[in-house]
């Protein structure tokens, strides 16, 4: 049974959607890409960058190709930061210098005469010199930015861009399996190893690098175990790496060798990654049924970084260590639903409840209706209630479910959204967010984010069992 109670920071999807969009999470987790400029205003990245740009000749024939301006953004206290910026001369060349503050993926724009004719990302690290050339209008193909560090991230990009497609082709032909998944899978993961080797120490190298180790998890263990050992701990993701091969290392050696990974990761890993290092160490206590270290560990999070995002996360994984670990009592609850009947927790037992947290807009539950709907549906009643609790505060976005049709299950809509006493009671900071809790309420388990498969995968599990104990007492009979 899916048993964690939490996630570290973010959703963990499950192994289905990490295989859908496995680079974006990535990308997502790494600070250099926010483009937020640091404190002060020391730009300390610094990249000369030169080139020409021109006018296709059945376009323009006069062979003028000035006042094309292109310019390297960055963002600062909310506002546009230009790094670096140039006007073309007449041949269409220019020269500049961009001034970052820190080395990380920016945006590049050229604009003339007021409309911007090409936008695409820029790599900026120190001491660089990038090419930037192009023939207008460009119509299908982008700026040609030349330099090591831009030809590993294009390298990444086009990887992504690649495992998406076949990906998308795979589950729209509605034939896909686990094996042509896998497949798949191991491919992308191949081709990002190669771009780090090509380009060992560029940003777009080390993100492949990180990404084709993270992907494998849950599809071939000792590779990613294999591979993290050569994650340098000062990788950017080494915390998404590190969680990667903590699973991995758990399913094949047990928990006390996943604990002594991350033990051995905060030796070496930077401080500023020390916090992440720490929470997945919590997660990793939990897993191992070691619920008081979990919530020791946790402590020293917050007193440790009291600042961080990661504090906050430790107050909420040491409430869910607290009240709602498998076999602990559920919160009670009371409330009523849309067509005004009353639910409570005590009404409800002797069933096995399945307690949900969505928001009607949310993309996940939105690809997830139709199967929760079919799922809610074929349960058997004498065994199992649904319950939803849509933490959006608008009655009309919520009462649109029901615009064509009605679904089964109960649903609650609450004014107070995600403040409601049940969602805070729940602990609920992920969309969507289900508890499985049995006939005695007691929590089964918590499944957050896309992970309806898990819950079903456990709600079979049970009526199995159910209909063998049914079977049993038959054949006595």
């Amino acid at each position: 049974m899916v048993l964690n109670s939490f996630t570290n920071g973010t959703e963990q999807p499950e192994r289905f959607m990490r295989s859908v969009k496995p680079l974006a999470a990535v990308v997502s987790a790494i600070v250099i890409l926010t483009l937020t400029a640091c404190g002060g205003n020391e730009y300390p990245v610094h990249s000369s960058v030169s080139g020409t740009f021109s006018v296709r000749a059945e376009i323009d024939s006069t062979g003028n190709h000035e006042g094309f301006r292109v310019s390297v953004l960055g963002q600062r206290d909310g506002d546009v930061d230009t790094l670096g910026t140039a006007v073309t001369a007449t041949d269409g060349s220019f020269a500049f210098e961009v001034k970052a503050p820190e080395a990380g993926i920016y945006p590049i724009s050229v604009e003339r005469n007021g409309s911007e004719l090409a936008l695409g990302e820029f790599v900026a690290v120190d001491q660089d010199t990038v090419v930037v050339t192009a023939i207008f209008p460009l119509g299908a193909r982008r700026l040609r930015i030349v330099s090591r560090e831009n030809a590993s991230w294009m390298a990444y990009r086009n990887a992504k861009t690649q495992h998406n497609q076949s990906m998308a082709e795979l589950i729209g032909a509605g034939r896909y399996t686990s094996d042509m998944m896998e497949q798949i899978i191991t491919q992308t993961s191949s081709i990002l190893w190669n771009i780090q080797n090509t380009y060992d120490g560029t940003i777009g190298g080390n993100l492949a690098k990180a990404e084709s180790v993270i992907m494998m998890e849950g599809w071939n263990d000792s590779l990613v175990v294999a591979r993290y050992l050569e994650v340098a701990s000062d990788n950017e993701s080494v915390v998404e790496v590190a969680r990667a091969a903590r699973r991995s290392v758990a399913r094949l050696q047990g928990g006390a060798a996943a604990l002594n990974l991350l033990s051995s990761l905060m030796e070496t890993v930077r401080e500023d990654k020390k916090a992440g290092i720490m929470a997945e160490m919590v997660v990793a206590f939990a897993d191992s049924n070691r619920s008081s270290e979990a919530v020791e560990t946790a402590s020293e999070l917050r007193r440790q970084y009291p600042d961080s995002p990661w504090a906050e996360w430790a107050v909420r994984a040491t409430y869910d260590l607290e009240n709602l670990q498998p076999g602990m009592e559920a919160p009670a609850f009371d409330v009523t639903d849309r067509e005004g009947e009353q639910l409570t927790s005590s009404t409800l037992l002797d069933n096995f409840i399945i307690l949900e947290f969505f928001d009607p807009l949310e993309p996940i539950y939105q690809r997830e209706f139709a199967k929760r709907n079919y799922l809610a549906g074929a349960l058997p009643d004498q065994l199992f209630r649904y319950v939803s609790v849509s933490v959006e505060t608008d009655e009309a976005i919520n009462e649109a479910l029901f615009e064509e049709q009605d679904h089964p299950g109960y649903f609650v809509w609450s004014a107070d959204g995600m403040a409601s006493q049940i969602a805070r009671d729940f602990n609920v900071h992920v969309i969507p967010t289900r508890f499985l809790i049995d006939p005695d309420g007691r929590v089964v388990a918590k499944y957050t984010g896309p992970a309806l498969d898990d819950l079903e995968s456990d709600l079979i599990t049970i009526i199995n069992s159910y209909n063998q104990l049914a079977e049993q007492l038959s054949q006595q009979q």
